[in-house]
């Protein structure tokens, strides 16, 4: 939703109007042709059991939207004015790839100051403070300020696609399997319902496994406080500090707020600085 080039911006939208329109598929299928056609209820289960499947499953959908839409149009860290403006004839290093602890460097593309960490996304046009990749499925970068709400979008999104998938399973089995309760959904269903929900299930099975492997990933890559560029980067990370301290550096201070895609409460940085926890950006709030 950045993109320097207008025509790139107008073709972001697109994956961006795709992830949406899943977002709605998943949504209709399960709640209006699984939850309201009776489906929701198997092997004699009293209905509180589908009423708290339903429940789930939608707070973790509406979850996943909400974390999805902040990463998608949230700032994902460019470097702030304020630092520029305090570090404009600041002696500069040149960038190089590798650890650059408490360095600033000059950007070639720029052609101003940046801070340790940051790096130029070619899409956007501008550096981004701890980048890690720009995501065309969100249609943004991914850096300091929304790579949290990344991170969140993909938890949240396993356990409503998990949920979805495991309720539906028994269903699909019996239908798979030409049992009567299996004759009795797909006729109770018909052909177009059918074929909604059979596609909901499976869709919700493959992004669970597909977002299950993108989130261990990312989640090693908070642990272990590196990002996706920095992984190739050879020597002792510098930043690292152990799990607990590496996860504040990009949730802040831990809270429920960790659970929500929201900005930190208490901001351990402020995506300038990251050898101490001194934030110096006045609106840090720290």
């Amino acid at each position: 939703m950045y993109a320097k080039n207008p025509l790139i911006r107008v073709a972001s939208v697109g994956p961006v109007l795709l992830v949406l329109g899943i977002f709605c598929f998943e949504w209709y299928a399960f709640n209006c042709v699984f939850m309201l056609r009776g489906l929701g209820r198997w092997k004699g289960e009293p209905i509180e059991v589908a009423f708290f499947r339903a429940f789930f499953f939608n707070a973790f959908w509406l979850l996943a939207l909400w974390s999805f839409l902040r990463c998608s149009f949230s700032d994902p860290g460019f470097v702030p004015q304020w630092w520029l403006d305090q570090n404009r004839h600041i002696r500069t290093e040149p960038s190089f790839f590798g650890w650059m602890p408490g360095r600033v460097s000059s950007c070639q593309k720029c052609e101003v100051p940046r801070p340790e960490r940051a790096h130029h996304c070619s899409i956007c046009g501008k550096c981004v403070m701890r980048m890690d990749h720009h995501c065309p499925w969100v249609g943004n970068c991914v850096g300091a300020k929304n790579h949290k709400y990344f991170i969140l979008m993909l938890a949240y999104g396993i356990l409503a696609a998990f949920t979805y998938g495991s309720s539906s399973y028994p269903i699909l089995a019996a239908m798979i399997g030409h049992s009567g309760r299996g004759r009795y959904t797909i006729g109770s269903l018909g052909v177009k319902g059918w074929g909604i929900f059979s596609m909901g299930a499976v869709l919700a099975a493959s992004l669970c496994l597909a977002m299950s492997v993108l989130f261990l990933s990312h989640l090693w890559l908070m642990a272990v406080n590196r990002t996706s560029i920095e992984v190739a980067y050879a020597g002792r990370n510098p930043y690292s500090q152990g799990i607990f301290a590496n996860a504040s550096q990009l949730c802040g201070r831990f809270g429920v707020d960790w659970l929500l895609p929201i900005a930190p409460f208490r901001p351990m940085t402020d995506g300038c600085k990251y050898l101490d926890y001194n934030c110096v950006d006045p609106e840090c709030g720290v």
